[in-house]
């Protein structure tokens, strides 16, 4: 009971060093489930929000973020390119993508049900005009 005390005092005592080395406004890093339901904004207008994110098994990487447009004209889900993104609001949750609500309206659906193969993605490269290699 004796040796409890000193490896909780250094316990908290490591947790205070990282929450002062911590900056709530860091924009490198964020988990994804922090970012799921962002809101995302068009150069024109909101359109949906975050509903998942599909990653690379081979290095982590994000390939795609599902957007719900469910609530924004009878939507659907799709997919948007990471590179899309221009910034993340993280006070406002917003995620700000380059492009117009009309390209993401009209971009094929997804289902999570759908293996996202060679023939979706040439759907989807064609349809935001992306050239193979430039995600």
């Amino acid at each position: 009971m004796g040796g409890a005390m000193p490896n909780v005092a250094r316990a908290e005592r490591q947790k205070d060093l990282i929450d002062d080395q911590c900056d709530p406004d860091d924009v490198h890093l964020r988990s994804v489930a922090a970012v799921t339901g962002y809101y995302i904004h068009a150069s024109d207008g909101e359109i949906g929000h975050v509903e998942d994110f599909l990653i690379e098994d081979a290095d982590w990487s994000v390939r795609y973020l599902v957007i719900d447009t469910k609530n924004w004209w009878f939507g659907k889900s799709v997919l948007i390119s990471p590179n899309s993104v221009k910034t993340i609001d993280w006070g406002s949750q917003l995620v700000n993508v380059d492009m117009v609500r009309q390209k993401i309206k009209d971009a094929p659906e997804y289902d999570s049900s759908t293996t996202v193969d060679q023939a979706y993605e040439e759907k989807f490269e064609a349809h935001y005009g992306i050239k193979r290699g430039d995600r």
